[in-house]
C-alpha cells in the first residue's frame, strides 16, 4: 500500500510523516490518529533520506497492516470465547454459574494487555512497517495535495 505524507520530523533513520487518514488507515490501527481524526502520525524508515517538510510517498506492507489488524481485533475476540469456554467446561455448562462470565472478561484484559506488550516490544526492536521510498518534486507534492484536499498534511 502506497501512500503520500509530509515529513514533521526526522530522528536518526526514521521520520515522523503526517499524512490524511484514508479509508485503509482506519482498519489499521498502525498509526496515530491526530487532530480531529483526518490525520494520522506515522513512524517510518527514512530510505529516502527526506528532511522535515518534504512531501514523500510511503510505502506499508499489505502483509504487515493485515498481521496488525489481526492481532488487534481478532486476538481480543479469540480469547475472549476461549475464557468462556474454558470456564463453562470447568462449571459442566451450569447456566447459574458466573464463571464463564468473569473468565471471558479475564481473557479480554489479559488480551488487551498481550497486545499492548507485544506493541511494545515491536517498537523497541524498531521493526518499521512503514519505509519512506521517494520525495515527491514540488510538482508532484502541488498536484497530490490538490488530490487529497481537504485533509491538511503536517500541519
Amino acid at each position: 500500500m502506497r501512500e503520500i505524507g509530509c515529513v514533521v520530523s526526522v530522528k536518526d533513520e526514521a521520520v515522523v510523516v503526517a499524512m490524511p487518514m484514508s479509508p485503509e488507515c482506519e482498519k489499521c490501527g498502525a498509526c496515530i490518529v491526530a487532530g480531529e481524526g483526518k490525520e494520522v502520525l506515522l513512524l517510518a524508515k527514512n530510505a529516502a533520506g527526506a528532511g522535515a517538510g518534504d512531501t514523500v510517498e510511503i510505502e506499508i506492507s499489505a502483509g504487515r497492516v493485515l498481521a496488525a489488524a489481526f492481532i488487534i481485533y481478532m486476538v481480543p475476540i479469540i480469547l475472549t470465547i476461549v475464557g468462556f469456554l474454558v470456564g463453562s467446561a470447568i462449571t459442566g455448562g451450569d447456566e447459574e454459574a458466573n464463571l464463564p462470565i468473569i473468565l471471558a472478561v479475564v481473557f479480554l484484559v489479559a488480551s488487551f494487555l498481550s497486545v499492548w506488550m507485544y506493541d511494545m516490544r515491536l517498537r523497541r526492536v524498531e521493526r518499521r512497517q512503514a519505509v519512506v521510498t521517494r520525495i515527491l518534486t514540488e510538482e508532484e507534492a502541488r498536484t497530490r495535495r490538490k488530490q487529497i484536499e481537504p485533509a491538511k498534511l503536517g500541519g
